[in-house]
Formats: structure tokens, C-alpha cells, sequence
């Protein structure tokens, strides 16, 4: 463990993860090198080791690409691609569900190790923190103890989604390993039932432990203390798995494993957050009020956001025109004009803010902007990658009706009222599907929508020619290392 600490530490030396508005708050040491007992014998030791972690996540094998915006979208049929392999590559396989190819068995394996990687991370940090509890000021013990547990779960809870079976279809299935303790050792597989009870029980206690939250009286101090502060670690808190993100994460499990009523109450809870004004709904001038400036993430409503001081790069390297013709990240037409943002009865409008902030379209072709370089690049939004936002809650409100779809109708259309559109006469499985496609676009979430549904992939206008549903399709294979082990 000696030399992940190490290797932490120097990510955390290295990299300038914010802007000057948020350094303080990453409180980094410029230490090239500290034994892990010297590390973990103080409170900033601690900070510094959670800090890392969520560095780490950026990682181009994690969510600052493959579990954001690329690999994971391919597989979600976000993105049109076309026929020449010497533009798209290996890029055609996984939108075939080709998992098997030399290539993506390698990629997966990355992402893998790479989470169970900080999964051990979470873990040495939790063997220590109870033993010295009596270093950390304030709440500081509760509100790093509680997120090192909300990391942990989610990392293990994205692996199952990403690598379990169809929870809906075969929840018994085994899945993957889940590490609670710092041992070293090489853990079975699981069903898959026995790990979402696992990632309940740690959210739980994270929630429990981050009652004390700032964020639930003070708001998610995003702009950050001003100047002179001495000590921003508990400002910036939509940058952390907060207290209500830990909520929202709860909701998206027991919508997973189809616990409805529950997942109806966790996102109830962050609903009356943002009524409360804790993640207020954007509002149209933040979008469109200067055109080169505009709040494309919707940032007031971001209940975690990682902060990702390339996150341009995102855009440079897969949604920005001028790359062509290399490949270039699009929409396919037809979902785009016909269902999505156009079309009768689909629930789409020009007019929508998500629309208009996000996509622009030039030659027949729309580019998606989300994570464009704003005009003010130091702005600490600028950074955010998000991860959880406010209206996937309302969504999962709506789908976690008890009785039929239909009832969840109010929910969306509250969504639909901040999005600048029109209300729905009603809703059908279809809408609802058109509805997170416009609300999570590009952040990683779709394929496990529709794994979750257990319906077919939405590639194009029609489901004509669309692959059904099915185990192959939505079942990644254990990377090779963990079927060996």
C-alpha cells in the first residue's frame, strides 16, 4: 500500500485540479514522498488521502472519459459512427457489443483495475480513521469517514452495473467481489443481490455519518469562503459526495435493484433540496445570457460534479468539429431531429434549454458543446465534470411510481418547466426514455438505463434494425485477471 500512498501523493503534487478559486480547498502538500504511518497520523494526511481519490477518478479510465462520455456512451448508442475503420477504429466493435476483441477485453481491464485500485484506497483510509479519531477538528472525522464509504460504494455499484447481470432478470447471478477490509487478498465474485446490499449498507452509514454536513445548512458553498480564508476544506461541497448526493445515490441503487418505494423516497429527499435552494434549477440567463459564456452543465443543479481541470479536453478530444475528418462524437440524425429535440409527440423543442446550450448545428450535422471551454476558464465550473444532478431525481421519481408510469407525469413535467418547454399530456415508457437521454446526455448514465429497463438500445429514429435486449448485449465479461483470481 506504501506505494499506491506514494503514487497519490505525487498525482496530488502534480496535478493543478482547479482553478486558483478552488486550490485551497485541495490543501495539497508539495511532498515527493511520506510513510504511510506519518501520513495517516494527522487530519491534513487524511485530507490529503481522500483528496487524491477523487483526483484519481478523473482518470481517462474512469469518469474523465470511459465511464463519462466515451466508452460507456458508445454502449448507450449516444453517438453516431461511421463505416471507414481507419477514422473509427475499434469504436464499431463496442457499439456492437463486440467485448471479446483484444482491444476492449484491455480497456475494460483498465477500468477495472483502476476502480478496485481506489476501492483499496477507501479502504486503507477507513482501517485507520477509527483508531485516530481523536486528530480531526470539528466534524472532520464524520465527513471524510462518511465520504470514503460513499466512494467505495460507488465504485463497487458502477462495477455491478457495468459487469453484473440484469439485476431485474436475474438479481441472484454472480457479479462482482466487493472489499470492505484492507487485506490484500483476492475476494470471490458474488451474486448480485449480495453486493447491492453491500453498496446500501455503506451508503447508509455515509449518510448517517454526513448528517453533520455543511452542505444541508449552507448550500454547496460553490463560489467558494472569498478571500483570505485559511481553510476551504468544507466549502465546494457538490465537489464531494455530500450528504444529499449520498441520497441520490441511493435512489439510483434501489432503483436498480427495483426497490421503488424507497428509491421514490431518497429522491424525494434531494427534491426538497432543491426546492429548499440548495440546487436551485438554472435559470435561463445563466444559459443563454451571454453566448459565449453560457452555464452548459446546469451547474446550480449539480448534486456531484467531479472538477477536472483539462475537462476541455473531453471536447477537444471527442465532440469538437474542427477535429474532422478525424472521428467526431455526433448524435444520429434521425434520434436527434425526430425524437429527441424534434418530432411530434416525442416531447422535443428547439426552445429546450438543454438544446440550446449544448448543441450546435452546422452542415446537417449537430456538435455537442457540454464541455466546451467556457469564455471564463478560471471559473471553477469550468472544471465540473458531473456525475449526479438534480434531474435524473425527478426522473427517477417518475419511473419509481408504484402503479404505472403514467402517475409519474408531474415529475417530469416540473423537469420539462425548467427546461423551458412545454408540459406532456402523458407519459409512456418511450417519453420517460427521450427525457433522460435530454437530461444525461454525455455523462455516462444511458447504457444503464436501458439495462436497467431491459430494453432496446435507442441508436436511431426507429427501433427497425436496432438489437433487442439481451444478456450478451448488457453482461460485460470479468476482465481476465478476476476470473483467473
Amino acid at each position: 500500500m506504501k506505494r499506491n500512498i506514494t503514487y497519490l501523493l505525487a498525482i496530488l503534487t502534480a496535478t493543478a485540479i482547479c482553478s486558483s478559486g478552488c486550490s485551497k480547498w485541495l490543501d495539497v502538500q508539495p511532498y515527493d514522498e511520506i510513510a504511510e504511518e506519518d501520513l495517516l497520523s494527522t487530519e491534513d494526511g487524511f485530507r490529503m488521502l481522500l483528496n487524491g481519490i477523487y483526483i484519481e477518478l478523473n482518470d481517462d479510465m474512469l469518469y474523465g472519459g470511459a465511464l463519462s462520455v466515451e466508452m460507456i456512451e458508445l454502449m448507450g448508442g449516444a453517438y453516431a459512427l461511421g463505416t471507414d475503420d481507419s477514422v473509427w477504429g475499434n469504436y464499431n466493435d463496442i457499439a456492437s457489443y463486440s467485448y471479446d476483441t483484444e482491444y476492449w477485453r484491455t480497456r475494460f481491464n483498465e477500468t477495472w483495475d483502476k476502480a478496485y485500485s481506489l476501492i483499496l484506497d477507501c479502504n486503507q483510509l477507513l482501517s485507520a480513521i477509527d483508531s485516530r479519531k481523536g486528530i480531526f477538528s470539528g466534524d472532520n472525522y464524520y465527513i471524510i469517514k462518511g465520504e470514503a464509504l460513499a466512494l467505495r460504494a460507488m465504485l463497487h455499484f458502477d462495477m455491478l452495473r457495468l459487469f453484473g447481470p440484469v439485476y431485474s432478470r436475474n438479481p441472484d447471478a454472480d457479479s462482482i467481489p466487493y472489499y470492505t477490509e484492507y487485506d490484500g487478498t483476492a475476494h470471490a465474485v458474488q451474486p448480485a443481490s449480495t453486493i447491492a446490499a453491500m453498496v446500501l449498507q455503506d451508503l447508509s452509514e455515509a449518510r448517517v455519518l454526513l448528517s453533520v454536513d455543511p452542505v444541508r445548512t449552507e448550500g454547496t458553498g460553490l463560489d467558494g469562503p472569498g478571500a483570505g480564508a485559511t481553510d476551504t476544506f468544507l466549502y465546494y461541497r457538490s465537489l464531494r459526495l455530500n450528504y444529499f448526493a449520498v441520497s441520490a445515490l441511493l435512489a439510483r441503487v434501489n432503483l436498480w435493484t427495483g426497490n421503488r418505494t424507497e428509491a421514490f423516497k431518497y429522491a424525494m429527499e434531494v427534491i426538497q433540496a432543491g426546492n429548499d435552494g440548495i440546487f436551485p434549477f438554472v435559470d435561463r440567463a445563466s444559459v443563454s445570457g451571454s453566448p459565449d459564456d453560457p452555464d452548459r452543465i446546469f451547474s446550480s443543479e449539480v448534486i456531484f460534479a467531479l472538477s477536472h481541470s483539462q475537462r476541455a479536453t473531453l471536447f477537444e478530444d471527442y465532440f469538437d468539429p474542427s477535429r474532422l475528418p478525424n472521428y467526431v462524437f455526433t448524435m444520429e440524425g434521425g434520434l436527434f431531429s425526430n425524437y429527441i429535440y424534434g418530432g411530434i409527440g416525442t416531447g422535443g423543442s428547439l426552445y429546450d434549454y438543454r438544446y440550446l446550450a449544448n448543441w450546435r448545428t452546422t452542415g446537417g450535422n449537430s456538435y455537442f458543446y457540454k464541455y466546451s471551454d467556457m469564455a471564463n476558464s478560471g471559473n471553477i465550473r469550468n472544471t465540473m465534470i458531473p456525475l449526479i444532478r438534480l434531474g435524473e431525481m425527478y426522473l427517477i421519481a417518475a419511473e419509481s411510481q408504484s402503479d404505472d408510469i403514467a402517475s409519474g407525469l408531474q415529475y417530469v413535467n416540473i423537469l420539462r418547466d425548467s427546461r423551458g418547454v412545454d408540459p406532456l399530456p402523458s407519459l409512456t415508457a418511450d417519453l420517460l426514455q427521450y427525457e433522460y437521454i435530454r437530461e444525461l446526455y454525455g455523462e455516462g448514465q444511458l447504457f444503464f438505463m436501458y439495462k436497467r429497463m431491459f430494453t432496446r438500445v435507442l441508436f436511431s429514429g426507429t427501433a427497425s434494425g436496432n438489437p433487442g435486449p439481451s444478456d450478451e448485449m448488457f453482461v460485460v465479461p470479468l476482465p481476465q485477471s478476476e476470473t483467473e483470481n
